[in-house]
């Protein structure tokens, strides 16, 4: 097939294909010229013909010899020799011959001298030839050497004109052979310029394809530099992204620290019915809110890829009756049965990320209860012998089913079949899509298959490769009144989270000394010697990272001490920078106290708590919602009026009420809005000097502090007053007057709950 007219997409065999038909172009015709021209001179040279007009004259000076010897035998017999004579007359003989014999008489014989000429020559030698036979009887003969003298004069005229026609035959044979080089050349000039108009044409064809691909070049050289900058731009974009996540992360995981951590030093006291269930259901929103964040940041890392696997050997018919005992309340709520079953052929002990099993296990039960009004749901675990160590997990429901338009929108980020369930169930669909990257990052795939009225069933595949039983741990739990006492730093910059960690360092038999930023940490270690470290990643003057820096780089002892990092940040990229740095171990918010012991554990301070079955280790949590992406409805209770429901959140605050000491919590809202020192005051005051760094750091104080309270108004103005001190965007002028208007409503909001009699406060123990 001949090639393409682009050049560019000619191949190797079409270039030569094209460069042997311009040589056999050019070259034949030139060959073949050249081979005309060398038969032409071979012609002229094997056949000699100039000879015809050599032999012409040879054998007209040959008879005018004759013609010399037989005169001079005349006029002078005695002295004539008869030998000579005889000889000349030989010597003439043999030129007839060769005239005749001679390769190109054809130039000649055609013409009526030629024809005169060798008439008379035959006559003359048929004459002559018996007197010349003895030639002494003819020297003795006048009258013989008479008529051969007469016979001679006679044809001398007849050889000279035929000379001169064998000169005119060579003359015009010259002729002919000179034309033809003639058209021969001209037919070369013919052919090279055509050779030149090609060889042009191609050149100029190679120049524009040249063009072109230097056109191609540039356009692909800026495609390349676009793409380089967008690259960099997405990467810084994803850098940015991974700092909103983990600024995000710290701002919403840090009152959940205080949150949760109170909420479960609450559990501890004696709570009348209703407290118990404010409590519950606290711990459910907190517990449901941190679900949604978690699918978020999970998602978030998915993306990157960065989030990892962590495999260790998982008893997995226990994982499954783990979960399904979990869900048997939210099942049970709603009427319906719900069943597991594991096949007899089934490995127990397999390798896998037990949290990401559940993960997946928790997102497709929950969402069959949430869209099966009535029927059951059924859980079946099989091999799956399609897949290498392959494990076939079948969730079966008889709920509302979905149609093609929903099936092909099913693991679309966001998406609901039926938006109206958002609004009565909530969700953030996000668990589908989460649950199938974690079933691929196994090995696996999710299939479903509905038909609407009917119900659903969701098959999740997973590659998960047998694994050796653990040895079982006979450790014993740890116990506060039995385990070591250390001595601990602790630096953190958040009043709530500092009072938090008191009480519950305290309550974990360790004593605790607190500074707020990681400059104080480093002059505390300086002087006083400790057995760990806790520090906050987001501080003030120095913060988490740069702290273990410096801790790393002192001299003596110090250098050496156990450093946990107390984060909320989540991406992956966090923890390498700080292994980096010298982090020795991590703790999440909010901060739990099996957290910190299993941390301090992993240092070596203290001995490990007890597990059952290693790497199988289940949060049980109150309520119908553990912490993964399972998203139930909130209950909160209605505000007391609309000025208390406006600015005041009446169950974060009847918790903190719950918990502390009438003197503690005085002096906590006196450091919110006790002139001058209190936290509104301050910032008011920073606000008014137009001092952006200032006032970020304070409106970011006030809104911890408000989010822990309660306090909505406030907590709103300030991630308002920190947002804009970290942009650039002018610091209005109505923002103070937004400050002291939350500030006065959030004060008679207090006193008209206090008023209500809904703040009694309940004993504690």
């Amino acid at each position: 097939m001949w090639p393409s007219t682009n050049l560019a997409q000619w191949e190797r065999r079409h270039w030569a294909l094209v460069i042997l038909a311009l040589l056999a172009v050019t070259l034949t015709p030139l060959g073949w010229i050249q081979w005309r021209q060398v038969r032409l001179l071979d012609n002229v040279a094997s056949n000699q013909v100039d000879s015809i007009m050599w032999q012409a004259y040879q054998l007209e000076r040959e008879l005018s010899r004759l013609d010399d010897a037989v005169h001079s035998a005349e006029v002078e017999p005695e002295a004539a020799d008869a030998d000579n004579l005889a000889e000349r007359y030989e010597i003439f003989l043999s030129r007839i011959d060769l005239l005749t014999k001679i390769p190109r008489h054809d130039l000649i014989e055609g013409t009526s001298t030629y024809a005169d000429a060798r008439q008379r020559l035959t006559d003359f030698t048929t004459m002559v030839e018996p007197l010349f036979a003895d030639p002494h009887a003819l020297l003795k003969d006048p009258e013989a050497l008479a008529r051969v003298d007469n016979a001679i004069d006679s044809l001398l005229p007849v050889l000279a004109e035929l000379t001169r026609d064998a000169n005119r035959a060579v003359a015009r044979f010259v002729d002919e052979r000179n034309a033809q080089l003639q058209q021969q050349s001209y037919l070369l000039i013919g052919l090279a310029t055509v050779q030149a108009l090609g060889l042009l044409a191609f050149v100029a064809l190679l120049v524009r394809h040249i063009r072109k691909q230097q056109r191609q070049y540039a356009r692909l050289k800026k495609l390349s530099r676009e793409l380089t900058e967008a690259r960099d731009q997405a990467e810084a974009a994803n850098r940015g992204k991974s700092v909103f996540l983990a600024n995000m992360s710290h701002e919403i995981r840090t009152p959940f620290q205080g949150l949760l951590g109170m909420l479960n030093l609450l559990g501890d006291a004696q709570l009348t019915s209703q407290q118990r269930d404010y409590l519950q259901t606290a711990r459910d929103s907190a517990e449901h809110l941190l679900g949604v964040l978690n699918d978020i940041l999970d998602v978030s890392t998915m993306e990157s890829g960065t989030l990892k696997l962590s495999a260790a050997p998982v008893h997995l018919p226990t994982v499954v009756q783990e979960v399904n005992d979990l869900m048997q309340v939210a099942a049970r709520d709603k009427g319906l049965d719900l069943n597991a079953h594991c096949a007899p052929d089934l490995p127990a002990w397999v390798q896998a990320d037990a949290t990401r099993l559940r993960q997946i296990l928790f997102n497709l039960i929950g969402n069959a209860i949430k869209f099966t009004p009535q029927g059951h749901i059924m859980v079946e675990v099989a091999r799956a012998p399609r897949l290498p160590d392959g494990v076939a997990i079948t969730v079966r429901d008889t709920g509302m089913g979905m149609d093609r338009e929903t099936l092909e929108r099913l693991f679309t980020r966001f998406y609901q079949a039926d938006n109206s369930l958002r609004r009565r169930i909530g969700g953030t669909g996000l668990g589908l899509e989460i649950s199938r990257n974690l079933a691929r990052m196994m090995g696996g795939d999710i299939q479903v298959s509905s038909q609407q009225g009917m119900g659903s069933v969701f098959t999740v595949t997973l590659s998960l490769p047998l694994a050796e039983a653990p040895p079982e741990s006979a450790t014993a739990p740890i116990d506060p009144s039995h385990s070591r006492r250390l001595r601990l730093l602790v630096a953190e910059d958040h009043p709530i989270n500092l009072k938090y960690m008191s009480i519950l360092l305290e309550k974990m038999g360790h004593e605790a000394t607190f500074c707020e930023n990681g400059q104080e940490a480093l002059q505390l270690l300086a002087r006083e010697t400790f057995d760990a470290v806790l520090l906050d990643y987001h501080m003030p003057v120095l913060d988490g990272m740069a702290t273990t820096e410096a801790i790393r780089q002192m001299d003596g002892p110090a250098s050496q001490i156990k450093v946990i990092l107390v984060t909320a940040d989540v991406v992956n990229d966090t923890r390498k920078r700080a292994l980096e740095v010298g982090v020795n171990e991590f703790t999440s918010k909010p901060l739990q106290a099996q957290d910190l012991e299993a941390a301090l554990a992993r240092c070596g301070l203290l001995d490990p708590p007890e597990q059952s079955v290693p790497g199988l280790v289940v949060q049980r949590v109150s309520g119908h919602s553990p912490l993964s992406s399972y998203e139930l409805p909130m209950r909160l209770p209605d505000p007391a009026s609309s000025l208390i429901g406006t600015v005041l959140d009446t169950e974060s605050y009847t918790e903190v009420l719950s918990m502390m000491p009438d003197d503690s919590l005085h002096e906590m809202l006196d450091t919110l809005f006790a002139p001058p020192e209190g936290t509104v005051h301050k910032l008011l005051q920073a606000l008014a000097d137009k001092d952006r760094e200032v006032a970020g750091h304070e409106a970011h104080q006030l809104k911890g502090t408000s989010l822990l309270l309660g306090f909505k108004a406030l907590a709103t103005i300030a991630a308002r007053i920190e947002l804009l001190a970290k942009g650039s965007d002018p610091l209005t002028a109505d923002l103070p007057e937004q400050v002291l208007r939350d500030m006065d409503r959030t004060q008679q909001a207090l006193q008209q709950f206090e008023s209500q009699g809904t703040a009694a406060r309940p004993s504690t123990a």
